[in-house]
């Protein structure tokens, strides 16, 4: 160090050296302080986050004056030792420590582990072992040694010794790569045994026994490696440690040292050959074997790209800027990020929790507009003038005019449009939920045609000569020409693939679950090279310097050199990417928040009570139940559980995969993961599954499971459940298989609801007390008293198996207040003692227009798949004419309804029973003023119905109106609506005996006012409710309240059934030809689709709606 330069030391006992002496500093909070300051060197850190991270997020009410008194003492220090006081610099209600470069060990350490990387990427493996042995002199011990355990600064300790072994790892492959191997065993042998599940020292270890000529015992490495992941993990090894295995057992000549000369570092590298199958196997090897060190190489991008600049450390909700290969600047755009766009010389950003689009300038970041939009923007692409959004929950497209930034236009189109992309001309939609790809003319906007994918259509590119369409479900890309119908190509990539990106010569497709990224050559419509890159790639940019990747999973970005189809450079965020775009040389990434950082805290939801006594998942059947037992139970499959549109999509949870049926539909065999336990340490086994099913029906009725072979028998004999004959567990090939009596497409959504959730084989059919089976999720059930309170902690015997199906939960305890009315949550809120008012859809009127003006940034309305209708007898007088339900249809005031229930935040007209967001909901209304092909309605007509009433000679007739204790509010509008149409009408208002009265057809109801959400997003699950097989006369258990049957309609519906596997598309098209029927049939009158208005604490994030469970608790995070 130079004469009177400062040295901070993290590598090791924490220490601040002046001059080569120790300055003093008091033990405790005040050095952690400092501690913290030193690893957010040169950057602001607001008080409110240094009360967080000093006392894990549950500071004291003084813990703000608290750190002024420590920022003062630890100036007083600093001032002492030469004056230094002014590197603690006081910026904005925060502070800054100006550390200069190499002043930090750390800052070192990377420089020389950069360094070695380097040499190592070019092969001077000479240098890198010089490098990489200097940089690991420098540690002095376990890191940050002798701080106060502050979790934070615990997190970061683990990711120095992160680093410090990643280290180690580089220079013994830097040793290897100079011949060595037999004198590095004993070393390795103890990495494997430190870190058994990790696989780059054994793929080393491996290597040097073979170099050692103990060939076979390098064999019994890769064994045991792979036994340890497959058991405790549930997955196989990577392609490294396979690939290497396979090379070992031909005896390659490619595993022996190299015999040639690493080039000198002024000696350039000449560029490597792209992959194309059929390359020599000494190349694959190499390859495979050294993936993890080039990849690695670039961990450090911005410490090494730094020279002196500035460190940008992205916060959660942003958008980082790439230039030159370095993080260099960053926008807080304030909402959480779905997609990213660039152009209109602005950055365009879709906001998933604000329904909102944010525009910021290309040039200063800053945020020139904020654009509402529609419900669930998941997409966004910039062409032809405009900016163009798809709106996830409502099945549009929203044109943003960049000079007038407002909507300008919204398109319909098809059901659940995820992504969007311009190209060949047109702008091109993926239909998530009906398996299609609509395509808009840009200068007018006007839909153009429908095309049937064939796949599940999670993303989309146009360019390279085609129309790219990801297959997620499938590993798959589909390719469409503009021009035709049909897709011309398919080509098999991963597993799980989420983004793609089509520029020039090549199509680049990210595989989330491989943590691959394919190439495709569109000549040829073959994959021609899958690079490795970071764990969870999920969003791609073709820059002029490359490709980048972002990889949600382990926080980075990552380029690819398409010369070289390998990563050359790794840049950290710290926060997680969601999406990524590049325009005029620079790459924008958007982050949402990171688990790692905003892991902790309690949080605490307001609610008025379960209505159960015991929370059990065989019997628990309510909105907040299901919401707790989604935290602590799996089954076999769920729901993504992700915000937006996604989360609509079924993937496999506690099983591997998705099985497709055999046997004409009727067997189902589920592959389970290995190694997942209970909260109680009981492992999850096949015959779990069975005992989850026996204790629900025997519970309840057969309900959704009514298939199972002996279901049926296991309702009407609950005493004597049995359905081993239906569901038959496999201990040997750790598999259960489900056999059925009949067909049931619906039977993955059905097994992913919380009924079907594992449970201990030995559980008895009702659960002891008020305690749960056993948790398999984050969670479990600490404390419950009905009516009071419940509290969910950690289950610690949890582990991520799926990123998509079962995510780590944020919060560290979720505690219900219970006993408390919907304005008694709203104040809890309001007054910050509770965190979410769950019962916000409960709101009354005045209290929402007040949320809505006092606390608008607090407040979400996200819409609810749920259809609020009045049922008309079809078989009683008057409605038993087509007519007289048609005049109620267009005399109805949908606009009064949805005043009558808050506004627009609550919920919005309908003419239709499917709600927006199923497969086949187009929009249709032929019952309003002024029809038109937009299928909006536009408001009643009056004159129509009136005549079409004359017509029928029903005017006069007494009608009756059942109106059930919870659609009061709904049902005050249905008196005056029919007497106004000239019947003598009047209300009657019932208990909870209202269901199982106005269903049976004895009673000759009427008509009457329901709302009905299904309990999977399945448009069966709404029909079912107006199908002939519902109706059920004479009997109290008839949910076809309209008593409707159409036969034709039924044979198409058993029809659109059959076919959703096999043919998506033409089942939507059917679903959607079945809706408009019923419509037009009025067997209902359909009012409103209301939508959930949920009210926030100022100290919740990640706000993640899903249109299955609604708000996702576990994923909001607490300040």
């Amino acid at each position: 160090m130079a004469p009177g330069a400062l040295e901070f030391r993290i590598l090791g006992p924490f220490e601040v050296l002046e001059d080569g002496r120790r300055l003093r500093f008091a033990p405790g909070q005040e050095q952690a302080l400092l501690a913290v300051l030193v690893l957010h060197r040169n950057e602001r850190v607001s008080i409110d986050r240094l009360t967080d991270l000093l006392w894990d997020e549950s500071p004291p009410e003084s813990a703000p004056k608290m750190v002024r008194i420590y920022v003062s003492r630890l100036r007083r220090a600093l001032a002492a030792a030469g004056g230094l006081d002014q590197r603690l610099v006081t910026q904005a209600a925060g502070y800054r420590l100006q550390v200069e470069p190499d002043e930090l060990d750390l800052d070192r350490f990377e420089r020389l582990l950069g360094e070695g990387r380097a040499a190592l990427a070019r092969g001077d493996a000479a240098l890198a072992v010089a490098r990489l042995r200097d940089a690991l002199s420098l540690w002095r011990g376990p890191p940050l040694t002798g701080v106060s355990e502050a979790r934070f600064l615990e997190q970061e300790s683990a990711r120095l010794d992160e680093l410090r072994l990643s280290a180690r790892e580089e220079q013994i492959e830097a040793q290897l790569a100079l011949g060595k191997g037999p004198e590095l065993v004993d070393e390795l042998e103890a990495l494997v045994r430190e870190h058994p599940l990790r696989e780059r020292p054994a793929v080393q270890l491996m290597r040097a026994l073979y170099r050692a000529g103990r060939q076979a015992e390098a064999l019994a490495v890769y064994k045991q490696t792979r036994d340890r992941l497959v058991d405790e993990l549930g997955i196989e090894p990577g392609r490294a440690l396979k690939e290497l295995e396979q090379a070992i057992l031909r005896q390659d000549p490619a595993l022996e040292p190299a015999a040639e000369t690493s080039p000198s570092p002024a000696q350039p590298t000449p560029a490597r050959e792209p992959h194309h199958p059929g390359r020599s196997t000494r190349t694959m090897v190499l390859t495979a074997v050294s993936a993890i060190a080039i990849a690695a190489a670039a961990l450090i991008a911005i410490a090494l790209n730094d020279n002196g600049q500035r460190r940008v450390t992205l916060v959660a909700d942003a958008v980082g800027v790439v230039r030159d290969g370095r993080l260099a600047d960053q926008a807080d755009v304030g909402v959480a990020p779905a997609a990213v766009a660039a152009g209109a010389g602005a950055i365009w950003i879709a906001g998933s929790d604000a329904n909102s689009v944010t525009r910021l300038d290309d040039k200063t970041l800053g945020v020139r507009q904020t654009i509402p939009v529609g419900n669930g923007p998941s997409g966004i692409a910039v062409g032809r003038g405009a900016v163009w959004v798809t709106n996830g929950l409502d099945g549009t497209v929203s044109r943003i005019d960049p000079k007038a930034n407002k909507v300008v236009q919204t398109t319909q189109v098809g059901s659940g449009p995820a992504a969007i992309a311009y190209g060949l001309g047109s702008v091109w939609i993926a239909n998530r939920s009906d398996q299609t790809v609509s395509r808009i003319e840009p200068r007018t906007g006007d839909f153009l045609q429908t095309l049937a994918a064939g796949a599940d259509a999670a993303a989309i590119a146009a360019g390279a000569g085609g129309v790219w369409v990801v297959d997620q479900a499938r590993g798959r890309v589909i390719r469409l020409q503009p021009g035709l119908s049909a897709p011309v190509g398919t080509i098999n990539v991963g597993n799980g693939p989420s983004a793609i990106a089509a520029s020039g010569s090549s199509v680049w497709v990210a595989n989330t679950l491989d943590s691959t990224v394919s190439r495709i050559d569109p000549g040829s419509n073959h994959v021609v090279a899958t690079i490795p890159v970071g764990a969870g790639p999920s969003g791609l940019a073709v820059a002029d310097d490359g490709v980048w990747v972002a990889n949600a999973y382990d926080d980075t970005l990552e380029r690819i050199r398409p010369s070289t189809n390998q990563v050359d450079r790794t840049i950290r965020l710290r926060q997680r990417p969601v999406a990524a775009t590049a325009a005029a040389g620079s790459v924008f990434v958007a982050v949402g928040a990171s688990p790692t950082r905003h892991r902790g805290g309690t949080l605490v939801i307001a609610n008025s009570d379960f209505g159960e006594d015991r929370l059990d998942p065989a019997s628990t059947y309510s909105y907040a139940g299901w919401a707790t037992m989604l935290m602590t139970h799996d089954g076999l499959t769920t729901f993504r559980r992700i915000g937006g549109v996604e989360g609509t999509q079924v993937v496999p949870d506690l099983a591997t995969d998705l099985p497709a049926p055999t046997n004409g539909g009727r067997t189902y065999t589920f592959r389970l993961r290995h190694g997942i336990h209970y909260s109680n340490g009981a492992l999850v086994r096949p015959e779990d599954f069975r005992r989850a099913l026996e204790r629900h029906i025997a519970s309840n009725t057969a309900g959704y499971y009514r298939a199972v072979i002996g279901a049926t028998a296991c309702a009407a004999r609950p005493a004597h459940c049995d359905l081993s004959r239906g569901i038959v567990p496999d201990d040997r090939a750790w598999t259960v298989t489900f056999h059925l009596n009949a067909p049931d497409p619906d039977f993955l959504y059905e097994l992913a609801l919380p009924f079907a959730s594992a449970v201990p084989a030995t559980t008895p059919t009702r659960a002891v007390g008020r305690h749960l089976p056993p948790a398999t999720g984050p969670y479990r059930i600490a404390a419950y008293k009905p009516g009071r309170f419940l509290k969910l902690v950690r289950n610690t015997r949890f582990r991520v198996w799926s990123q998509d199906a079962r995510p780590d939960g944020y919060p560290d305890a979720i505690v219900w207040k219970l006993g408390n009315t919907p304005a008694a949550q709203g104040r809890a809120v309001e007054n910050g003692t509770s965190d979410f008012a769950y019962d916000s859809v409960g709101f009354s009127p005045g209290l929402l227009a007040e949320l809505e003006t006092r606390y608008a940034s607090q407040l979400r309305e996200d819409p609810i798949p749920r259809t609020t209708y009045m049922f008309l007898n079809t078989r009683v007088p008057p409605f038993d004419d087509v007519r007289v339900r048609r005049a109620v249809n267009y005399a109805v005031d949908r606009a009064s309804v949805v005043r009558a229930l808050g506004g627009p935040g609550q919920a919005q007209p309908t003419c239709q029973f499917l709600p927006p967001g199923f497969a086949g909901y187009r929009p249709y209304c032929p019952f309003t003023v002024r029809p038109g092909p937009s299928g909006v309605w536009n408001g009643p007509d009056l004159a129509k119905a009136r005549r079409l009433v004359a017509e029928s000679g029903t005017r006069g007739m007494s009608v009756t109106v059942w109106i059930p204790p919870n659609r009061l509010r709904e049902g005050t509008f249905a008196v005056p609506l029919l007497r106004e149409l000239g019947y003598r009408a009047r209300a009657k208002r019932l208990g909870g005996d209202f269901y199982t009265k106005a269903g049976d057809s004895r009673l000759k109801v009427q008509a009457g006012v329901l709302s009905w959400g299904a309990d999977y997003l399945a448009p069966w699950d709404f029909f079912f409710l107006l199908s002939c097989r519902t109706f059920v006369r004479g009997t109290g258990q008839n949910p076809n309240f309209a008593e409707f049957c159409d036969r034709r309609i039924d044979r198409q519906m058993t029809r659109a059934r059959s076919l959703e596997a096999s043919d998506p598309a033409l089942a939507s098209s059917l679903w959607s030809r079945i809706d408009h029927e019923i419509v037009d049939e009025a067997p209902v009158v359909p009012l409103v689709n209301p939508k959930q208005g949920s009210f926030l604490s100022r100290r919740v994030g990640n706000y993640q709606y899903s249109p299955q469970w609604g708000v996702l608790l576990d994923q909001l995070w607490v300040r």
